[in-house]
């Protein structure tokens, strides 16, 4: 069983000081010194992390956690982690990993919320909230050096008051500049963009500017560029992850910012881009996506951008999982990547092979034992950045954990090889003998020194290493690095590449880039067209192209067959497929003269439809589905965006109860908030009238916590309430303080119906098109379960119909006789 709580401390402890509850009752304290021997590390499931501290939910008097960070005092060289909570932010001194020090907390600015997020810069936290009316709190961390009797219940400094509700922070110490994202209420709200403030005056903060040309930012890196990008260097970028795009942008000129590429979709099955991080040489832009787990029905996928080139970032490779949880933040430093799963805790991925596609996990520590299903509970947040090592980690539910990965032991460099391709077909290596315990890697690039490396030999424990078997008469590039024989896992940096060439017939496979579109052709016979761009073939002569398909949203090798070979097109339509079932593709190119195929691992999925005619639109939240959540302007009429956001802006997909299927949309009813669930625009069927029906429960604070239903004609620009046939069955009180301002005696859902029950709206009067919205008000005293709202239809309007396949297909997927 999870242990919440913990026993108090025996004599035998250091004593702590005592944290005193609002109730004056002595609080449970942290426990302490748990090695990870056995997998395990005081029930926790780890591996190569230990448990440090532990200070629960309990201690610090809160209901439950959000975001952290960490402080370095610059001065004293001590260690504090930043916890968030729903209702303050904490502050615990770490300097002594296993036996921490509560100092206090700083309450919310407002109302309590779940998500809080926090920054540092200097001496000062920077804290923002979705609570509304919170602005960015500003406080001086200097105050924590001597807390005489904690744990102390701090004032803020300032507030910064151009913002009202920010989902997140983000602060570029290079600068002095942070950046509120998210923000839906305020004076400046930027559309839920960069909100852009000057922190030369860390004390007293400036508005700068916004950029809001692609709206809503949900997370964002802003850094001054020194990568790969010369066109770049020396300027201010933020990489914004936009829900759909990866956006980044040139912030140098803050009054004047400008887009430099909005890539939308940027990886096969976005479905929420949610945040991300660089690698330190600033070459690749590593993603979570928060909802593909749950609607891709794959397990916890990590997706890396190669970012090179700033103007066209490409999709680099991908690294998923061995557990199906969902994945939330992650952050980069040296060669690992540390990210916060939920459910799954820490993961710690090693990146000293990202150059050759290869990502590895090395490390965990599991906050959630229970189940590692893709859910919203568990790791919110992780900072690994202090000198010490030690790793500090925010769960929404089991409070603050102070870990230290045993990670690799450093190695050091090799020097680069000498290279003798004298004899046909054949490279010889010579290079220094590894030292004790370690083998050499032997890496091997296309292009000279340009191209990617690919491992081609490991455990080499001499000096010499001959290459045969190679292709001639193309430049080839070579690196070696050192490899622990004790810890595989361990390798060293590569060292610098050396390039020379060899005689004898050319065998090298083409440059492809692999399949880049797959899409279905709306058309009476089911078909879905593949596009790549052309190869280039190394040894001058030209390419062929073949085609392989398996069933099912993500390519498999073990099933896929052989759709065409030999193609000299850069398109492909597969017109043996069925109505709604997805199938996924690869394409490899061929070099004509000696048969050599590339080794690209790309493949794209999509599902065959036929041409739009009039119907039914569905979505019950169910895998596979198309999901609500397109964003819109807030009911107020202020900028920025409400949409389904995970447990971001409370609309979520939830397995907690469902009318059909396993899964429903659900809000649950946090403290003064005003969120909407929105759909896309529907073209009506001309003649016709649009009806809305869904089924509903729901649990709200009567006559304080409302929903209704809104539709607009106008692409969200005005909205228009409507209302079911029979009626809303509640009107708000007087006296209501529900954030979206609905007025007393408005006709609203309210109170509670737990049973689920249907819900029609005939939507006589439009025409053109529509999207509809699911409006959640809740006051300032809400604590209710919430609304749940399941089994939308939309019907008379412009859907994909079915197609016929022709030829129909067996499941083996062979075409019939």
């Amino acid at each position: 069983m999870r242990m919440f709580l913990f026993a108090l401390l025996t004599a035998a402890t250091v004593a702590l000081p005592v944290a005193q509850t609002e109730a004056g009752a002595l609080p449970v304290q942290p426990k302490h010194g748990f090695d990870c021997i056995g997998g395990m590390a005081d029930g926790f499931p780890c591996s190569n992390v230990d448990l440090k501290s532990h200070i629960s939910l309990a201690a610090f008097g809160s209901g439950s956690g959000s975001s952290l960070w960490g402080w370095t005092d610059p001065d004293t060289q001590r260690e504090y982690a930043l916890m968030g909570l729903n209702d303050a932010t904490a502050f615990v001194d770490i300097t002594v990993p296993d036996h921490p020090v509560y100092l206090g907390k700083l309450p919310a600015q407002s109302v309590t919320s779940i998500w809080r997020e926090l920054k540092t810069y200097g001496y000062y936290a920077y804290i923002v909230s979705e609570a509304v009316d919170h602005g960015m709190q500003v406080f001086d961390l200097r105050r924590l050096r001597n807390v005489a009797n904690p744990p102390q219940v701090f004032t803020v400094d300032t507030v910064y008051t151009q913002i009202g509700r920010g989902h997140n922070m983000v602060v570029n110490n290079q600068s002095g500049f942070g950046y509120v994202v998210g923000s839906r209420q305020g004076v400046q709200t930027c559309s839920g963009g960069l909100h852009m403030i000057n922190l030369v005056n860390p004390a007293a903060p400036v508005f700068a500017g916004c950029f809001s040309a692609d709206g809503y930012t949900h997370d964002a890196l802003c850094v001054n560029y020194t990568g790969p990008d010369l066109d770049y260097v020396g300027r201010e970028i933020c990489f914004a992850a936009n829900e759909d795009t990866l956006t980044i942008v040139d912030v140098t000129n803050k009054a004047s910012p400008v887009q430099i590429v909005r890539r939308a979709n940027p990886y096969p099955g976005v479905r929420y881009l949610h945040q991300g991080w660089l690698t330190e040489d600033s070459r690749y832009f590593a993603i979570n996506d928060e909802l593909d787990e749950q609607n891709n029905g794959h397990n916890a996928k990590t997706y890396v951008m190669d970012v090179s080139n700033l103007d066209a970032p490409v999709l680099h490779t991908t690294f998923t999982s061995s557990l199906p949880n969902i994945d939330h933040n992650l952050y980069i430093k040296g060669r690992y990547a540390y990210q916060a799963n939920y459910r799954a805790g820490l993961r710690v991925l090693d990146l000293a092979r990202i150059d050759e596609h290869i990502v590895t996990e090395v490390a965990f520590f599991d906050t959630f034992p229970s189940s590692n299903s893709a859910s919203f509970n568990g790791a919110w947040n992780v900072y690994p950045y202090f000198a010490s090592g030690v790793v500090i980690l925010s769960d929404i539910d089991g409070g603050l954990f102070v870990l230290k990965p045993e990670l690799c032991a450093p190695l050091p460099t090799p020097a680069a090889p000498t290279l003798d391709g004298s004899i046909a077909n054949q490279i010889s290596l010579q290079f220094a003998s590894p030292p004790a315990g370690t083998s050499v890697d032997v890496l091997r690039r296309y292009e000279g020194c340009a191209g990617a490396p690919v491992q081609i030999a490991n455990g080499v424990a001499t000096g010499t290493f001959n290459d045969t078997a190679v292709s001639g008469q193309v430049p080839l590039g070579y690196a070696i690095r050192y490899r622990d024989n004790a810890a595989p896992q361990c390798v060293s940096a590569a060292s610098t590449c050396v390039a020379t060439q060899t005689t004898g017939q050319c065998t090298a496979p083409p440059a492809f880039a692999g399949l880049q579109t797959t899409a279905s052709i709306p058309s009476t016979r089911c078909s879905i067209e593949n596009t790549w761009d052309v190869a280039q073939s190394r040894c001058g002569t030209g390419v062929s192209y073949t085609i392989e398909r398996s069933a099912g949203a993500v390519f498999d090798t073990k099933t896929a067959t052989t759709l065409a070979s030999g193609l000299g097109t850069l398109a492909f339509v597969d017109d043996t497929v069925s109505s709604a079932t997805p199938m996924s593709y690869r394409v490899r190119a061929f070099d004509l003269a000696s048969g050599v195929s590339d080794s690209n691992a790309i493949h794209l999925s999509a599902s065959a439809g036929g041409a739009n005619g009039n119907g039914t639109f569905h979505s019950g939240a169910e895998i596979g589905e198309e999901w609500l959540g397109a964003s819109g302007a807030s009911p107020s009429g202020a900028s920025g965006t409400n949409t389904l956001r995970a447990k971001h802006v409370a609309w979520e997909v939830s397995q907690s109860a469902a009318s059909s299927g396993a899964q429903s949309y659900h809000s649950g009813a946090g403290r003064s908030e005003c969120l909407a669930l929105m759909s896309r625009d529907f073209a009506i069927t001309p003649g016709q009238t649009a009806a809305l029906q869904f089924q509903q429960r729901f649990d709200l604070l009567a006559g304080q916590d409302a929903g209704i239903v809104q539709v607009s004609s106008d692409g969200g620009a005005t909205w228009q309430t409507v209302a079911p046939n029979g009626g809303y069955p509640a009107t708000v009180a007087a006296g209501s303080s529900n954030a979206c301002g609905f007025a007393p005696g408005m006709p609203v859902y309210s109170g509670t119906n737990l049973a689920w029950n249907l819900q029609t709206f005939t939507l006589s009067g439009f025409t053109g098109t529509l999207r509809f919205r699911y409006m959640f008000s809740t006051s300032a005293n809400s604590g209710n379960l919430g609304w749940w709202i399941d089994d939308v239809a939309l019907a008379q309007v412009q859907v994909p119909g079915t197609c016929i396949a022709d030829p129909p297909l067996l499941v083996n997927g062979f075409e019939t006789p």
